[in-house]
């Protein structure tokens, strides 16, 4: 009865002993090419968008303020890269010139690689100039606000704050002429 206990413990404990062991890792020369050319992808767009993030992260108005970055960084997290190459080129140059004003050190590999794969994607499909847009049959009714705006094509750019400060010290104290006063005179 004793030896009966005594083989049982000792199975029971080979048992523990190959059960607690680590799993045999499969050995990388046994993978396809193919397969280990879609791991190593999936990790350099991993650490792209892991990079991504603890950028935007790190500057926490950065999302609101980079809108064409943070869609980047959305579409990157969400789609993938495809739907990133997929998005428009304006969009793309605009993100690209983001997050060069955004990151002075190029050390972390997925950003590097980031913004090495959206200049790519920049140069290769050009931007298109966009023509102004015929003519509505029906426009929409302007508000007070859009009245006094010219029908021209508005564009709106980034700027820092210095520049801002002296445009508005440059424009205090005018008032823009009432449409029809404009036209009165």
């Amino acid at each position: 009865m004793l030896n009966d206990l005594k083989t049982q413990f000792s199975h029971s404990m080979q048992t523990m002993r190959r059960l607690l062991q680590p799993p045999i890792a499969a050995d990388e020369s046994s993978r396809s090419p193919r397969s280990q050319a879609r791991e190593e992808r999936r990790q350099r767009v991993r650490r792209m968008r892991r990079d991504l993030y603890q950028l935007l992260e790190q500057h926490p108005a950065s999302r609101e303020l980079m809108r064409h970055l943070d869609l980047v960084e959305r579409t990157l997290r969400v789609q993938g890269l495809t739907a990133v190459e997929a998005l428009p080129p304006r969009v793309i140059a605009k993100a690209l010139a983001q997050l060069e004003r955004l990151v002075w050190d190029w050390s972390p590999v997925g950003l590097a690689e980031l913004r090495s794969r959206l200049a790519v994607i920049v140069k290769n499909q050009p931007i298109a100039v966009r023509a102004p847009a015929p003519p509505q049959a029906d426009p929409p009714a302007p508000t007070a606000t859009a009245r006094s705006i010219p029908q021209a094509l508005v564009e709106v750019s980034e700027v820092d704050h210095a520049t801002f400060e002296e445009m508005e010290r440059s424009w205090h104290g005018r008032v823009p002429q009432a449409p029809g006063a404009a036209q009165a005179a």
